[in-house]
């Protein structure tokens, strides 16, 4: 008796979750805006040579970037738990919208020569040499913020 009274509620409760399902468009939109996060696994040990990197090539690019209207927001950051977990570090750039994260090669060329314009040529091969011995790329996901109506 109790473990049918049981099944029926669990029933019912699993029912009703079904018949209140939420709605793309009707109970919410995604956002224009998109949010590509790198997650990156760095050496615990070299954490500190790959942000004095990150903040000489990385976060000026950032600056270049917003500038142009590109993104709007760009961080970078780093888990507390620098040897767990598959990736310790996340490069996090929000994007005005998929427009600005297609092709365009007017817009590549302008960023180009102001980042090149502010760092040496023999100082850009230097900030990546031996990036490989101590990083590695654990992928790339791109999310777009809930929006509730």
């Amino acid at each position: 008796m109790i473990r049918g009274a049981l099944v029926a509620a669990l029933a019912a409760v699993c029912l009703s979750g079904v018949a209140h399902a939420t709605e793309i468009f009707k109970d919410y939109a995604p956002s224009k805006a998109i949010w590509n996060v790198t997650m990156v696994k760095v050496v615990p040990a070299k954490i500190d040579d790959y942000l004095g990197g990150l903040k000489r090539s990385w976060s000026p690019g950032c600056d270049i970037s917003k500038k142009m209207g590109v993104i709007e927001d760009c961080g970078i950051y780093v888990s507390e738990t620098t040897a767990g977990g598959p990736f310790n570090v996340m490069l996090v750039q929000k994007f005005v919208s998929s427009e600005m994260m297609e092709p365009n090669e007017a817009r590549y060329n302008k960023f180009m020569a102001e980042f090149r314009a502010g760092l040496a040529k023999d100082k850009q091969d230097e900030l990546v040499e031996g990036y490989q011995e101590f990083r590695t790329f654990h992928g790339e996901l791109n999310f777009r913020r809930v929006e509730w109506k």
